[in-house]
Formats: structure tokens, sequence, C-alpha cells
């Protein structure tokens, strides 16, 4: 019976226990869940989108009426006179108000016409919102970019690792078999140390791939949000693409419609030909306020409060204001908004140029990659061969 209970103990233990060493198994959809999920950089521009839309809020305001409440208090130490005299009666002098003076109001205005630009600033508010977002996807695909780089840098690092590995296994029993007939006699010390020397200068390397496979690792790591506590593998191979299956004429015409950058870069021009038109009505258009004040107030010599006598007003009030001379401000600001839209211009010319050299280039490499591949397998299985051969016939003594 203790034995059994022991037995209970031990189980329970090592089920608690075991799972804390399980290394986790990533594969690259995971990758990218984990990434899509965990990155900080992704994380801040999915804020700005957020910070967008009350900026396209505040944009509203400007329309809005401004709605304001004043009050004061002063308290008359000195009371100012006025003197004057009346012919036949002699000279008064009378207080100018009393000790204690009391004020408050509520002041509302409200912009009639501002020659439109509420308008406009609330398009460019909208057009800044959809960079907001445009940003966010393009953060989006080149942490997708850089997922798919480190995911399969791993993968790639862990191949050259094992092949280090196994050459250096091969080369260590190509050493053993050589010492063994070396005591034999049938091969010459020579060989023996030529043997040791390929052994030997061979390890560096070994241990050269696996610091780059622990390199990879830890910036795969890092991309996807895992603590330095988790232990991970990542699973899986790399996927072939022929280069043939790439129609380079419809992939260029598929990423100036969806590139994120790119499609940015317009939505800027037309947020600057929005800015010089703001530029260009602040240069003639009038702007046209209306206000409405309502007013409340007291003056009194003491603090009994139920005794005042108050007084109250309404003013309504029209405001306009007429451009007519700024030192050629508004003149100078139209000519740079009309110099930045041509850079703009010159901008989205360079910009889907290096598209389509990207896609090229692109499309290329992957080509030369492809028959590279292609090449490099026909080399591997011909060394391979080679090698048993070349064994076989050391063996042999041949």
């Amino acid at each position: 019976m203790k034995i059994l209970k022991l037995a209970i103990v031990v189980a329970f233990l090592l089920a608690s226990v075991l799972p804390a060493f399980a290394i986790r198994q990533i594969n690259f959809k995971q990758a990218m869940k984990l990434a899509l999920e965990n990155n900080k950089n992704l994380k801040m521009l999915r804020m700005d989108t957020e910070l967008a839309d009350y900026q396209v809020k505040e944009a509203y305001s400007a329309a809005m009426p401004v709605v304001t409440a004043m009050g004061s208090f002063s308290h008359n130490f000195e009371i100012p006179e006025v003197r004057f005299e009346i012919p036949g009666m002699g000279t008064f002098t009378f207080p100018q108000g009393q000790e204690n003076n009391y004020y408050s109001a509520i002041d509302v205005q409200q912009p009639i016409w501002i020659a439109g630009k509420v308008g406009i600033a609330l398009r460019i508010a909208k057009l800044y919102r959809e960079i907001s977002i445009l940003g966010a996807s393009q953060g989006e695909s080149d942490l997708k970019m850089l997922v798919t780089q480190a995911f399969y840098g791993v993968i790639l690092a862990k191949e050259f690792s094992d092949l280090a590995v196994n050459t250096e296994k091969q080369l260590n029993n190509h050493l053993n078999n050589v010492k063994s007939m070396f005591e034999q006699g049938v091969v010459s010390d020579y060989d023996r140390l030529r043997a040791e020397v390929e052994a030997a200068n061979f390890r560096p390397q070994v241990l050269q791939a696996e610091e780059a496979f622990k390199t990879a690792k830890e910036a795969l790591r890092i991309v996807i949000g895992l603590s330095q506590e988790e232990e991970f593998e990542a699973t899986g191979g790399i996927e072939e693409i022929s280069a043939s299956d790439v129609d380079i004429e419809r992939t260029i015409e598929e990423a100036l419609k969806s590139r994120a950058d790119y499609q940015m870069l317009g939505i800027q021009q037309q947020m600057l030909g929005e800015l010089l038109t703001i530029e260009q009505r602040n240069q003639y258009w009038p702007n046209l306020f209306g206000s409405v004040t309502y007013s409340y107030l007291a003056q009194e010599n003491d603090f009994k409060f139920g005794d005042y006598f108050w007084s109250d007003g309404l003013a309504v009030g029209l405001g306009i204001q007429i451009p007519l001379f700024d030192g050629f401000k508004t003149k100078n600001r139209i000519q740079q908004a009309k110099i930045n839209i041509k850079k703009q211009d010159l901008l989205l010319g360079q910009v889907k140029d290096g598209i389509i050299f990207e896609i090229k280039t692109s499309a290329w490499k992957l080509q030369e990659a492809t028959e590279k591949l292609r090449a490099s397998r026909q080399d591997v299985a011909e060394a391979e061969k080679g090698y048993s051969i070349a064994e076989v016939r050391y063996s042999n003594g041949i």
C-alpha cells in the first residue's frame, strides 16, 4: 500500500514538472500568429489608427460653438470719485462703483463662415486616418516579411548545423578507419596525420554553424515575442516556388494597387492639395463669426448677498475678419504648397519605379535560385556516390 501511494505521488510530481521542460513546437503559421499578436511595433501602429479616429472627431469641433463661462470678484479699498461743478450750486463728487464688484457671464462663439476651411480640415483628418490605417497595414506586411525571413532563417541555419555535424561524423569515421588501417600497416603515417588535421580543421566550422543556428533562433524569438524562459523549436521545411509560376507584369499591377506604402504617398498627395486650398483661401476669403454673451453682475459695499441688486445683460454680436496684408506670408506659403505637390509627384514616380525594379529583380533571383537548387541536388547525389566509392577504394588500399 505504501509503495502504491509513493508511486502515485511520484507520478503526480512528474506530471506537474515535465511539462515545464517540454519544448514548444512552432510551425510557420503559428510563428506568424504569435508575431501579429505580440509584436510591440505593430501594436503602436494600431494605436496610431485609434489616435487618428479622435483627430477626425476633433476636426468636427471646428464647426461647433465654443461656450465659455466667466466669473470674477474684486474689492475696492479706495473707490475712485468723479468731480463736477454745477453752476450756482457748487462742486460735487460722486464715487465710481462700490467696494465689492461681482461679475459672471456665459459667452458663446459660433463660426458662421470661415472660407470652407472646416470641411477641408475634416477631409484632411479623414485622409490622415486612411494613412494611419495603411501604415498599420504596411507594418503588418513588414512584420510578415520579417517573420518569414526569421523563421526560414532558423530552418536554414538548422540545416547547415546538421550538415556540419554530419560532415564532422564522416571525417571522424574516416579518421577512425585510417587509424585502424595504420595500425595494420596498410596506410602511411602521413595519411593518418592528414586525416587528423582535416577533422581538427573542420571543428571550428561546426561550432560556427551551431552558433549561427542559436543566433537565428534568438532573432525569431524576438520577432514572435516569446519570453526568454520558453524553449521552442521551429518545425517545417522550405517550400519551393517555381519561377515559371510568377507573372511579372501581373505582379507589378497588383503591387501598385495593393502596396500600402505606394497608396500612402497617393493619399499624402491629396492632403497636400487640400493644404494648398486652405492657404489660397487664407489669402483673400473673409471669416465670419457670431457671438452671444449673457452677463450677471452686482456692486455693493457689504456682504449681505440677500439684499444685493443683481443686474443682467444679453448681447449679440457679429464679427468679420478680412485678410488685407500679411507681409506676403500667405503668398509664400502658397508657393511652398505648390512645390511640395510637385515633389510628391516625383516621389510617387520614384517609388513606382522602385516597386517595378524590386519585383523584377526578385523574380530573376527566384529563377536563379531555382536553377542553383536543381544543380545542387545533382551535385549532392554525385558527391554522395563519389564519397561511397572513395571510401570503398581507400579501404581496399586503391
